[in-house]
């Protein structure tokens, strides 16, 4: 027997029934974007998280998840007469031919990637000023994770020059900022504090990018990597039965690094 192909109808049938008025799912009823926008965030998340891991099967599970969100939001949408996810595939589509003339028109112009960056750059500051955003930084989502937004911030107004021209500036930069908040800290000034730690944490971020790292990858990568020795910390307390202290805590975690 030959296995019937599934498509996006199909998924968009089990939401429709899922959410139909008098035999859907309470829950799913229940739901609209606002509710939904975290576990469409989580979602994202867990795919990124899947592909770190090299995890095909995974990435599999976790993209049909992320999906599922994406068909939710467009049938909803879809019930208020606005949108439907042949909407949202054709505006993507549109976009991509638009931002890509060197494949889909024949513009020969572009051929390194930086050109096919500059170009997009162009093209989104073509879109800000159509929706009567006036600063360069506006656009940039309030909703996105701390260190992503700011990451995005810096990126856009590096593009017009407001930027360190080296490295070395910048790690400049990041002593001056752990140097004013030492000065806070001594002072016990809670309200300077805060404020000079956030300017430590975008002065770090703003390094991470002129080494050309994603800061985001970075943390998670140091995350793994504290949480991987932590453990075998653990498993080397246990098996000695050592006491739960710092002096043997610090001891067992300069063993394990």
């Amino acid at each position: 027997m030959v296995k019937k192909k599934l498509d996006l109808k199909d998924i968009i049938k089990v939401v429709e029934k899922l959410r139909d008025p008098k035999k859907g799912c309470p829950w799913d009823l229940a739901q609209n974007s606002k509710s939904l926008a975290k576990y469409t965030l989580e979602e994202a998340y867990e795919v990124v998280e899947a592909i770190e891991n090299n995890n095909s099967k995974e990435l599999k599970d976790e993209l049909g998840d992320l999906l599922l969100q994406v068909i939710y939001h467009s049938v909803i949408y879809k019930e208020r007469k606005k949108f439907d996810i042949y909407d949202v595939i054709e505006t993507s589509i549109k976009k991509m031919k638009l931002r890509h003339p060197h494949i889909f028109l024949n513009n020969n112009s572009i051929k390194s990637i930086s050109e096919v960056n500059d170009f997009w750059e162009y093209q989104k500051k073509i879109d800000r000023k159509k929706r009567g955003q006036i600063s360069i930084i506006d656009g940039i989502s309030k909703s996105l994770p701390s260190v992503t937004r700011a990451t995005k911030v810096h990126k856009r107004v590096a593009k017009e020059g407001f930027d360190w021209k080296s490295t070395k500036e910048t790690i400049k930069k990041v002593k001056e900022e752990l140097n004013e908040l030492e000065i806070e800290i001594k002072k016990n000034n809670r309200n300077k504090i805060e404020e000079e730690l956030g300017d430590l944490f975008l002065s770090c971020i703003n390094l991470s990018r002129k080494l050309n790292l994603d800061t985001e990858t970075v943390i998670r990568k140091s995350n793994r990597k504290f949480e991987t020795r932590f453990k075998k910390m653990e498993k080397s307390m246990i098996k000695k039965k050592l006491k739960w202290n710092l002096k043997n805590l610090e001891s067992q975690w300069q063993k394990v690094k």
